[in-house]
């Protein structure tokens, strides 16, 4: 019951705080609506693992790592803007570039399963770089950089 109640708490903070970035206000209305809409989600979302017996085990070298994350987007905001100005300037659209990089991927077991999910997760953050998908047999994960810059894959890395 503890790990059920710890995995839902878990759910119900972070789908909370969630709801009030997206929202972008932050009034008794809004902290309402986040409560709700986290109780509700974080419900669905323990009893969907439980169901499916899923055991998530955060990779904690990745979650160390992920410190620089929301660093990141800040930075890779500024490079997302930069290309809309040069588009708009030039008057030729970025269409960005797919990249392939190395990536232990792990086997079926939940450990390498949680791994495989919090960098995508993580990756993910960045407007400028996204992972497309992992490759398994080959190691690898691809994503796409709207400007190629190492830094916004570090997480996928």
């Amino acid at each position: 019951m503890q790990r059920h109640l710890l995995g839902w708490l878990l759910w119900w903070i972070a789908l909370f705080w969630l709801w009030l970035l997206l929202a972008g206000d932050w009034n008794r209305i809004e902290w309402i609506a986040a409560a709700c809409a986290a109780t509700v989600g974080a419900t669905v979302a323990e009893l969907a693992r439980s169901a499916a017996g899923v055991a998530y085990r955060p990779p904690p070298r990745r979650l160390g790592r992920s410190w620089a994350v929301p660093a990141m987007v800040v930075v890779d905001f500024g490079i997302v803007m930069w290309a809309l100005v040069r588009s708009l300037a030039r008057r030729q659209v970025v269409r960005g570039a797919f990249r392939e990089r190395r990536f232990d991927a792990g086997g079926d077991d939940a450990a390498s399963a949680s791994v495989r999910a919090w960098t995508v997760i993580a990756a993910t953050y960045s407007p400028n770089a996204y992972v497309v998908g992992i490759d398994r047999e080959r190691n690898t994960v691809l994503l796409h950089d709207l400007i190629p810059f190492e830094r916004s894959e570090e997480p996928a890395t």
